[in-house]
């Protein structure tokens, strides 16, 4: 077949026509095709960004998680970090394809501060990674109070004191009873699983919430009795309650209904009475998240708090920095307390204190005994019974003892002593390092201090004691303690012969008995809460920050 030949002007035409329609199709490809191009930039541009965000949630995700483990006791921070993941079915069917992993961090020893924790957690989705961290301090309840009594807090009131000499700036917590002497007047709340007491001329500024009060001095606040609680775990089989959010409590001690309030005394405020029933929502703190109190608080329950647990391994490694100070017996203990001896001339007196720890390097006392520390001027050292031929005992730092813990000094004598608070027989500045001021407690009994943790603290019991008593004639000296004392049984204060005497302590005090007495001003510092070495299974969590890390 033949294609007929056409010599028309046309034919010109015709075939720029046809060029015309190729480079158009041409030109219209390439632009069809860069279309295609961006496009599909745009898709992965937008598919990498909700990868990103889903990376971003899971990282999150995983910060909670750490948190909800740690909570549970199911993970235990350390100071390399313990890892988590989500590589649980449960967990990781809620991430639909992201997945996270990361570490917690224990960094209270690298800061200096109680039972602060970082948790970082990388979060994965696709090629996409976002990294979070979250620092923050556990609050323990029983920190929050300035004293916290485990079995019972006592007041003895042995002389007829008021005012100053015997002054309690502070709220109280007994997880049993509380005891208020005659003519004291308590700056403070009281809340008490037990039956509180108070004497005729006593005086609780504040409100009450206890099991039971007989009051036969005066309440300037509110009452309010209460049945009381102890936690019990998500799995237990039984329980006498359970609140709003599902968690189950036992009666504690038997205190399955409310009280009554007797005696002779006078409440100004309110009387009331509850008996917490299951649904509530539990009410059993008179603070805040950030530990300040809450100003008219309306507590519905009482619940038991437990004693914190110590970490004795970071103690050693505490008492390892600067001067070697973790000793095996007393008697290493008062030798090296002997060396620490200087002679010092203050407002015009010349004295002999022994002076341990700067402010640039405070020391922590570690002995794995008992610990009687005799200040006598008039007799020589002997390490072996505690006597130190000394005015003085200064030390910027705290000390634990596996026993009891015994402090006795000379009478004040203006005539050849300074006066406060130039200088005190006794000064232990503990809470400015974050240190405990005081802890006898003992050691468990199986293992090794490299193998301790936490939660091989043994049991509390009433023998270990921190004794504070007036043993010299005519009476002992003024005290100055800051920061916190911790006894597995009593801290006993008995200065009750002069105002030469008075204990001035600041901080905070725990023990099974907390029993003070006559020559005692007492002022509760809320900066106790940055104690080291004192771990708590309960308390509130305080954010210290929060960052995504890249």
């Amino acid at each position: 077949m033949s294609i007929p030949h056409n010599d028309s002007p046309h034919r010109e035409r015709g075939g720029s026509a046809l060029i015309v329609v190729i480079l158009l199709a041409l030109f219209a490809s390439a632009i069809a095709g860069t279309m295609i191009v961006m496009s599909n930039a745009d898709h992965r541009i937008a598919a990498n960004e909700r990868d990103a965000e889903r990376a971003l949630f899971a990282s999150k995700a995983g910060l909670n998680y750490a948190y909800y483990l740690f909570t549970e006791g199911l993970i235990q921070p350390t100071p390399q970090g313990t890892a988590f993941n989500s590589y649980d079915a449960d967990v990781s069917a809620a991430l639909e394809g992201a997945e996270f992993s990361g570490k917690i961090y224990d960094i209270s020893a690298v800061m200096d501060r109680g039972q602060l924790y970082r948790i970082e957690s990388t979060g994965v989705m696709n090629k996409a990674t976002r990294t979070t961290e979250l620092v923050f301090q556990i609050i323990p309840e029983a920190f929050k109070y300035g004293y916290t009594a485990f079995n019972q807090a006592v007041l003895h009131n042995h002389s007829g004191l008021a005012g100053p000499t015997f002054k309690i700036e502070s709220t109280i917590f007994s997880n049993g009873t509380v005891d208020i002497p005659q003519d004291i007047t308590l700056d403070g709340a009281v809340v008490a699983a037990g039956t509180v007491t108070m004497a005729t001329g006593s005086v609780v500024k504040k409100d009450i919430f206890a099991n039971a009060l007989v009051n036969d001095g005066t309440v300037e606040g509110n009452v309010k009795t209460l049945t009381a609680v102890n936690s019990l775990p998500a799995t237990a089989p039984t329980w006498d309650r359970i609140d709003a959010l599902g968690n189950k409590y036992e009666w504690y001690n038997g205190a399955s209904s409310p009280g009554t309030v007797s005696g002779s005394g006078t409440v100004l405020g309110t009387i009331d009475s509850y008996t917490v029933a299951d649904g509530d929502n539990f009410v059993y703190s008179i603070f805040r998240k950030d530990g300040s109190l809450i100003a008219d608080p309306d507590l519905n329950v009482i619940k038991f708090i437990p004693p914190p647990k110590i970490d004795y391994k970071a103690m050693k490694e505490e008492a390892d920095l600067g001067d070697p100070t973790y000793f095996n017996t007393m008697s290493e203990a008062i030798n090296y307390f002997i060396t620490k001896k200087v002679t010092e001339t203050i407002a015009g007196k010349t004295v002999t204190t022994v002076k341990i720890g700067t402010p640039s390097q405070p020391e922590w006392i570690y002995v794995r005994d008992n610990l009687t520390i005799t200040l006598d001027p008039t007799q020589p050292d002997d390490p072996s019974t505690g006597v130190i031929q000394a005015d003085g005992f200064h030390i910027e730092g705290g000390i634990y003892a596996t026993g009891s813990m015994s402090f006795n000094g000379p009478a004040y004598d203006p005539a050849i002593h300074p006066p406060t608070p130039d200088w005190y027989q006794f000064k232990i500045n503990a809470l400015p390092y974050c240190y405990p001021a005081l802890v006898a407690y003992p050691e468990p009994s199986t293992g090794t201090i490299d193998t301790w943790t936490p939660n091989d603290t043994p049991p509390m019991t009433t023998g270990n004691k921190i004794e504070i008593k007036s043993n010299f004639s005519p009476h002992e000296g003024f005290w100055y303690i800051h920061g916190l004392a911790f006894s597995g049984g009593e801290i006993h204060a008995h200065h009750t012969q002069s105002s030469d005497e008075l204990i001035r302590f600041i901080g905070a005090e725990m023990a099974w008995k907390v029993h003070n007495c006559d020559y005692f001003w007492f002022t509760y510092d809320p900066a106790v809460r940055c104690t080291k070495f004192l771990v708590a299974d309960e308390g509130t969590p305080d954010v210290v920050s929060y960052r995504e890390v890249r």
